[in-house]
């Protein structure tokens, strides 16, 4: 492969440098509205948006899968897929741009003869892999603190559900203590109402020949 390159000589690089120091950037309007464009030429830096030639539709469809299989909840957790699947979105933007960077020039007979090809490729191909690196390493990021923030979630509803069984596990405990303790009242309560009644039946037993003697 042979990679498109200009030879600049120290002179050149100096007067380059020197030019730059001088340049204020674009003063008219028209050249304000050309440079403002620079940046969303390949759109892999900035804010991201869905370029020309993109589908809106697939990346909303893109989003919702995201969404379906982490199962976000809240807008934080929500915030992060987003990102997630802005991040798969511009590394294959990125892909493509490198795969533009390549072509295979005209072949001669001789050439085509002998099964050869020369393949070129352009020197904006070392940034892409660069975006496309980096949109990995975004990526494992924030799937990384989704991850953390599921496992937080999960362990407090974990903690919530077993102080719920332990609340209710104490309150089933203090109403079966609160029946136990009200069946030992009824059966102290009927067991002195029965001896009672024994007694006043003895003590009318007792007293019924001295109201005959009596008589």
């Amino acid at each position: 492969m042979r990679s498109f390159t200009k030879t600049v000589t120290d002179k050149q690089l100096a007067a380059n440098q020197a030019n730059g120091q001088k340049s204020h950037g674009p003063a008219s309007s028209e050249g304000k509205a050309i440079s403002s464009q620079n940046a969303t030429r390949h759109g892999l830096c900035g804010r991201f948006k869905v370029l020309p030639g993109e589908s809106q539709e697939k990346f909303d469809s893109l989003f919702e899968q995201f969404m379906k299989d982490e199962r976000a909840v809240g807008s934080v957790e929500t915030e992060l897929v987003r990102r997630m699947a802005e991040y798969t979105w511009l590394r294959d933007r990125a892909a493509r741009f490198q795969n533009a960077c390549f072509y295979v020039a005209e072949r001669t007979a001789e050439d085509i003869a002998d099964g050869k090809a020369d393949i070129h490729f352009s020197p904006e191909l070392e940034r892409f892999l660069r975006y496309q690196a980096h949109f990995d390493r975004s990526f494992a990021r924030a799937s990384a603190e989704l991850l953390k923030r599921r496992k937080e979630r999960e362990l407090q509803e974990s903690r919530f559900v077993s102080q719920k069984h332990a609340a209710a596990g104490q309150q089933r405990r203090e109403m079966h203590e609160q029946r136990q303790q009200e069946r030992h009242f009824f059966y102290t309560a009927n067991a002195k109402l029965n001896l009672e009644r024994k007694e006043m039946a003895a003590a009318a037993a007792s007293a019924a020949p001295s109201r005959r003697l009596a008589a």
